[in-house]
């Protein structure tokens, strides 16, 4: 059990750190039935797909602390990721039932950008396997690395997003989204430096 476990945290965590990496889901075969999204609200909804899918990932990623013992301060920053990821994938499904131009279940990446994610995500779970990764301060700093970069492509999509939405309830929604994402991300970053990059 703690093998399989393993092997799903490593999973999550490569695909996290591949910049929040998307792993295909199967379209909703319903999506045809909506009505045709205009240019902009297609490229907007690819966008809400990417968050939306990028959230659901976060909202596990408090699998990590079933594999390895962390210090309290990680564990802290692991369970608001997670936290926030939760929230998030409710507000954004709460979202695309509101607003009928906001989709949230559309496959934007090309093929070859998912095949490379994948490919870096099988390089990086090496790394987080439960018995031959890393351990210790070297997987803590690797798994806050990846949060690290994770929660810096979230944020900034969310910035490219509010800049593009119309709506202007919509475009605050992705203003606090984005300002929530910094917290988080400065606190990753604020812990790496404090406990593995000076004097660590």
């Amino acid at each position: 059990m703690l093998l399989r476990s393993g092997l799903l945290l490593a999973i999550l965590l490569a695909s996290f750190t591949a910049g929040c990496a998307h792993v295909a889901e199967p379209r909703d075969k319903t999506a045809t039935k909506a009505p045709k999204l205009s240019k902009e609200r297609q490229v907007l909804s690819e966008g809400y797909s990417m968050l939306y899918q990028d959230a659901r990932k976060l909202d596990a990623s408090d699998l990590v602390l079933l594999v390895k013992a962390e210090s309290g301060e990680m564990k802290k920053l692991v369970n608001a990721v997670a936290e926030r990821g939760d929230e998030l994938t409710k507000e954004l499904e709460r979202i695309a039932k509101a607003y009928p131009g906001v989709r949230i279940n559309l496959d934007p990446l090309p093929e070859m950008e998912k095949r490379k994610r994948k490919a870096l995500g099988k390089s990086r779970a090496k790394e987080f396997a439960p018995v031959v990764g890393k351990g210790g301060r070297e997987y803590e700093r690797t798994v806050l690395l990846s949060f690290a970069n994770g929660l810096n492509h979230e944020r900034h999509l969310c910035k490219v997003m509010a800049e593009a939405e119309p709506d202007a309830s919509l475009k605050k929604f992705l203003l606090d989204t984005e300002t929530k994402y910094d917290a988080l991300y400065e606190a990753a970053m604020k812990l790496l430096e404090k406990e593995y990059f000076v004097g660590g």
